[in-house]
């Protein structure tokens, strides 16, 4: 899992380990300070997960409910 942070700031880092470190989120984290990534994939509205398969490929964006989620996950599994 890869987390990407969009930040309207001029320095995300310290906000970004302070929710982390609050949270116990653990694991890569891509800063997107100018928000160009969420732009290249649509995403108007935060936060928003993107399925990626094994090839790299986006096979589902939004999933913003856990039950959408591991419904989503579990079909890619099955592939």
């Amino acid at each position: 899992m890869i987390l990407v942070d969009i930040w309207e700031g001029t320095d995300p880092h310290p906000e970004v380990e302070r929710f982390c470190e609050m949270w116990g989120i653990e694991g890569t984290i891509l800063l997107d300070p100018d928000a160009s990534y969420a732009q290249a994939l649509g995403i108007r509205g935060v936060p928003t997960n993107v399925l990626v398969d094994s090839d790299g490929t986006i096979v589902d964006v939004g999933l913003v409910r856990i039950d959408e989620l591991e419904r989503a996950v579990s079909r890619l599994l099955q592939e």
